[in-house]
């Protein structure tokens, strides 16, 4: 294998350093996580600095069956009781000669698919064994261990009592096509079984899932493709049935479709869920980024900083310049650093021949983000919300490097209650020490810490302290503040009295001379009928608290159709992306009716949906939607209800 030379020198100190799985810990507490800090005057969260191995990448494909490493997708495992690195990463054989090398050769999407197996003791060098499981070539000398499984998972999971379940396996053979697979050693697997709940847009990404032990469920987080890719979460009991959280990841309303979340590798770490986020820059260059998402419960996720990578692409060219893609599994601790290893590749995302390598970063423990001074002039002040005293000594994770960290604990009335010497240098999980007794003997009641940086100290983790409030705190509402200025109110009208004025249908709009269109669809489908979605081509389209002005809108359409049934439906898109939407109480009949819906600019989302407006799946918070609207759309409410509908004016009014 490549570099063993240089491995060889260094695998007895590597080797022997403590190497684990890093447990999860609900008294330890990231700065990342939005829930801390209740204040903070000259200090920003900044994401933590990754270092990459130098011998990257670890291996090559050097194998005749390793035809294209798409992706790699990597698994990696350090297995406790075996005391060894066990990886599984995909294989694509997008050549027909190389498929007609398969031992029975078979395609799924008009490839071949291999699930490779390789192991390692420090992590750097691998070995690719010779399993006699799988034929390429006529030869059983292969380390391939599936085939026939795209997009795989795979995790040791030792909460299952059954051993000939120890480790599973998660994939899909299309979107809509989950299947698992069981083994007892993760070498020799089942036959494939269905997973049931999914959706018929779940799949086609990096399927990860593991057993959380917070929740007593397992987690299985793949794609939702709804034109776009998505994250979704799904849920169970017994790992056959599953129970569809949707929709839980997205790329911001400012990124668009151009950059899109393609996957979510999930792991417990301290008391929240952190997820590596590949973000697809589809609409740029193809290429794919690394970013890191957190949670404090699985269900809602949010980017630490988007638009930045977490593990950053080399530059192009490199092993690592245009995509990579990080592993699902535990994470591994050795000494004071975190192993990430991900797939590293030079060509962007595009065919099926690509060559994606396994490559190794490493990150100290804790430093997922910090708070650091942003004039280091000026010590940073932050203040956190409330802890609950426990028996355990107050933890810092810190470097503070020529500077120091400063704690003083406050109780509920802010009156000090203690403070901290200095904490000087680089420390992990390290205990402070108190100028007075300590706060260990205020066992159950609460506190606040104020925390002092400065000399460019850096801050990333308390441990000890018991959280009190574990809900995110509601983001701001900007239309909410009371020095908002109100615009002038106006009113904009589509009159279809020339010509459709940009407007289309589903299947199909016609513009009547009489000036109205007339929107038709074959077979029980929706009638739909759509503005553009840009302000160049639509009036309705752009902020509507400038455009409309007030303090809300007024909506009012006209329609008729050929019988009467269904209520009108009314749908208002940010951009083309996603909606909010809504059945106004009027129905269509035979005579043009006037339909009418009002609505507010500074709603939150609970309070849209309490006045009646839901929001898809795929839609942006509703402050976004308001102020960034693109299409408007026109439809019966129910399926079936319908065939074609006329529609005459659109008109919206500020209030």
């Amino acid at each position: 294998m490549r570099h063993l030379a240089l491995s060889l020198l260094v695998f007895a100190s590597v080797h022997a350093a403590d190497i684990h799985l890093a447990k999860p810990d609900p008294l330890k507490h990231l700065m990342l996580d939005r829930r801390i800090m209740l204040q903070t005057v000259n200090a920003k969260l900044t994401p933590g600095t990754v270092t990459k191995e130098p011998n990257n990448p670890l291996f090559t494909s050097d194998k005749p069956w390793e035809n294209a490493l798409n992706n790699l997708y990597p698994n990696v495992l350090w297995d406790e009781e075996e005391q060894v690195f066990k990886l599984w990463y995909k294989c694509v054989l997008a050549d027909k000669d190389v498929i007609a090398q398969m031992d029975q050769p078979s395609t799924v999407h008009d490839v071949g698919w291999y699930l490779l197996y390789a192991t390692s003791k420090d992590g750097l060098v691998w070995d690719k064994p010779k399993l006699g499981l799988h034929k390429f070539n006529g030869s059983a000398d292969t380390n391939i261990v599936a085939r026939d499984t795209p997009n795989v998972g795979v995790f040791k999971d030792l909460h299952d009592p059954d051993p000939a379940r120890r480790y599973k396996m998660v994939f899909d053979v299309g979107l809509g096509k989950p299947r698992m697979r069981f083994s007892a050693d993760g070498i020799h697997w089942g036959k494939p079984v269905e997973a049931l709940g999914f959706g018929a847009q779940n799949g086609d990404t990096h399927n990860n899932a593991f057993f959380d032990e917070r929740s007593g469920k397992y987690l299985w987080f793949t794609k939702l493709y709804l034109g776009e890719r998505l994250v979704a979460r799904l849920e169970s009991d017994d790992f056959l049935h599953w129970r569809n959280s949707g929709l839980v990841l997205r790329s911001t309303f400012e990124e668009g479709r151009a950059h899109q979340t393609y996957c979510l590798p999930v792991f417990r770490y301290a008391n929240v869920y952190l997820g590596y986020s590949m973000i697809y820059n589809v609409g740029v260059d193809r290429s794919v980024d690394c970013e890191l998402a957190w949670s404090p419960d699985s269900l809602t996720w949010q980017r630490i900083t988007p638009g930045s990578a977490f593990i950053p692409r080399g530059a192009k060219g490199s092993y690592d310049g245009a995509c990579i893609y990080a592993m699902a599994g535990p994470p591994i601790v050795q000494g004071n650093d975190l192993l990430i290893f991900y797939g590293g590749d030079h060509f962007p995302h595009t065919g099926w021949k690509r060559s994606c390598l396994p490559c190794l970063a490493r990150l100290p423990v804790d430093h997922f983000a910090r708070y650091e001074q942003v004039d280091k002039a000026k010590p940073a002040s932050l203040f956190t919300a409330q802890f609950r005293v426990t028996d355990q000594p107050l933890r810092v994770t810190a470097d503070a490097g020529k500077g120091a960290v400063r704690i003083v604990a406050l109780d509920v009335v802010a009156a000090s209650v203690d403070y901290t010497a200095d904490i000087k240098g680089r420390v992990f999980d390290q205990p402070v020490q108190w100028h007075d007794k300590g706060i260990e003997r205020l066992k159950g009641q609460l506190v606040h810490l104020q925390v002092e940086l400065s000399g460019g100290a850096k801050l990333y983790s308390l441990s000890g302290l018991e959280m009190v409030h574990s809900t995110l705190p509601q983001p701001l509402n900007p239309l909410k503040s009371p020095h908002r200025k109100i615009a002038p109110t106006a009113s904009r009208t589509i009159t279809f009295n020339q010509q459709a004025e940009g407007w289309k249908g589903v299947d199909q709009a016609v513009h009547d001379p009489a000036g109205f269109i007339r929107v038709s669809r074959s077979g029980r489908a929706l009638p739909i009928a759509s503005s553009p979605s840009t302000s160049k081509e639509s009036p309705l389209a752009g902020d509507w608290t400038q455009l409309f002005g007030g303090k809300g809108a007024e909506v009012k359409v006209r329609v008729r159709a050929p019988k009467q049934g269904g209520k009108v439906r009314l749908e208002i898109f940010a951009n083309d992306v996603g909606q909010w939407y809504r059945e106004i109480d009027a129905a269509f009949t035979t005579e043009w009716t006037s339909a009418t819906a009002t609505l507010r600019y500074d709603w939150s989302d609970a309070e849209a949906t309490a006045a009646g407006w839901t929001r898809a799946m795929q839609g942006f918070p509703w402050s976004d939607t308001i102020t960034h609207v693109g299409k408007v759309v026109i439809t019966p409410g129910i399926v079936g209800a319908q065939s074609s509908f006329d529609l005459d004016e659109v008109t919206v009014s500020g209030q």
